[in-house]
């Protein structure tokens, strides 16, 4: 080494440090939220380029390697780098250490082809598509001459994924793994009052996952049966509704879904049930249309290219209360998620037949497209018509119920 490197990262704390004494070739760190992984990593790519060693970072987006790139530029006194490439997000420094960042985009990560490094760091690894793929067929390669290392560092997503894979070999010290896990409040500085409040008002199920890191076992049922029984109620109320949600049908077959329309009232009562399947459009529009309680906010499923999409604009054109909701991967989550909360809390009831579906539901994760994934369970042959029209008439219920005048605490009427 041809000058002392002095870099400037934060002194870890007693259970990154924990981490970074490991001498194991493959390990796989599960952490819960504000842990201090990304810091780690951060400083163990800057301990491994003072040795002259080259670094491979990889982190799900672009974007999120120029903001490292940036963060670890911080921590490098600028008379050692020898040469900075911000295009290519490349750090060369005087003793022939190498920091480079790479996108873990399905695309971009292929880039790391034909390159060889000491040590590869994956940051949030349960936000990286084909897991499995992007381990053996990239990442593998790149420490096989080296005989380098790797490090696989997440807050968990489900256990159906390459990360929980090879977080149970650590455990189980197989092929060269070692495995870590530690909640949020592993980190001495994560304060105890923001943590209860965080599990006071977060799903528990979320809660579960990014904060004391418990993964949720794939295709399992998001919502506690204990939750859900203990909110049914008998009979529909009689309170005047406030908000529709309306799920319309996919198909017109004796085995395809139906439209479903739930009415909530302002305490979050159910007021309203009907199912039907009708193949007549005008008849599903006539009967949303003429529903009771005309002044209530209709909301409808109004997918791209679905009659819901159409019934949707034919209603908002006659001037009707009336909002549309479309239905994507990336929708659904928060609004189960809402959901969830909401009967956890008791701040919602209904009839026995909605509670039978949200006993179906599942949670299913994706490690090809990344994505958490919310339907009735195969092999029931129920769908979540239900589920979904309770989901959004509580995510809207919530906009329509009048609130504090705010204005007033800034001196006005």
């Amino acid at each position: 080494m041809s000058k002392e490197l002095k870099f400037k990262f934060k002194k870890p704390h007693k259970n990154q440090l924990l981490i970074l004494k490991s001498t194991s070739r493959f390990v796989t760190v599960m952490a819960g939220r504000r842990f201090g992984k990304t810091d780690c990593m951060m400083t163990l790519a800057c301990l491994t380029a003072a040795k002259g060693k080259r670094v491979f970072f990889i982190c799900p987006t672009f974007k999120q390697c120029r903001d490292w790139y940036k963060n670890i530029l911080q921590l490098i006194p600028g008379e050692i780098i020898l040469n900075q490439n911000k295009t290519d997000l490349t750090l060369e420094l005087v003793n022939g250490g190498l920091i480079k960042f790479f996108s873990g985009e399905p695309d971009a990560i292929e880039r790391c082809r034909g390159y060889e490094c000491e040590l590869c760091l994956i940051d949030e690894f349960c936000n990286i598509a084909n897991q499995n793929y992007v381990f053996y067929d990239i990442v593998r390669p790149l420490v096989s001459i080296t005989n380098g290392r790797v490090f696989l560092i997440s807050t968990p997503k489900s256990t159906g994924n390459f990360f929980y894979q090879a977080y149970l070999k650590g455990k189980n010290s197989q092929d060269g793994f070692e495995s870590f896990k530690f909640t949020s409040l592993d980190n001495p500085f994560f304060p105890v009052a923001e943590y209860e409040q965080i599990k006071a008002t977060t799903p528990s199920i979320t809660f579960e996952q990014e904060y004391d890191c418990n993964p949720q076992a794939n295709a399992s049922n998001p919502f506690k049966e204990a939750d859900i029984n203990r909110n049914i109620i008998p009979v529909l109320s009689t309170e005047p509704t406030v908000v529709y949600g309306i799920d319309i049908a996919k198909g017109a077959t004796e085995d395809s879904d139906q439209t479903c329309i739930i009415g909530l009232s302002a305490t979050g009562k159910q007021t309203y049930f009907e199912r039907f399947r009708l193949n007549d459009y005008e008849a599903q529009y006539q009967k949303i249309l003429n529903l009771p309680y005309p002044q209530a906010l209709k909301v409808i499923d109004s997918s791209s290219f679905s009659a819901g999409g159409v019934i949707y604009e034919r209603i908002r054109k006659e001037g009707h209360s009336i909002v549309g909701f479309e239905f994507t991967s990336k929708s659904k989550a928060p609004l189960i998620y809402s959901l969830i909360t909401a009967i956890e809390k008791d701040e919602i009831k209904y009839l026995e037949q909605v509670a039978d579906e949200l006993k179906i539901m599942e949670m299913k994760y994706s490690d090809k497209s990344n994505v958490v994934k919310f339907a009735a369970q195969t092999g029931t042959g129920m769908h979540d018509d239900a589920v979904a029209a309770l989901g959004m008439a509580w995510k809207y219920l919530q906009r329509t119920l009048p609130n504090e005048n705010f204005m007033s605490y800034f001196g006005f009427a």
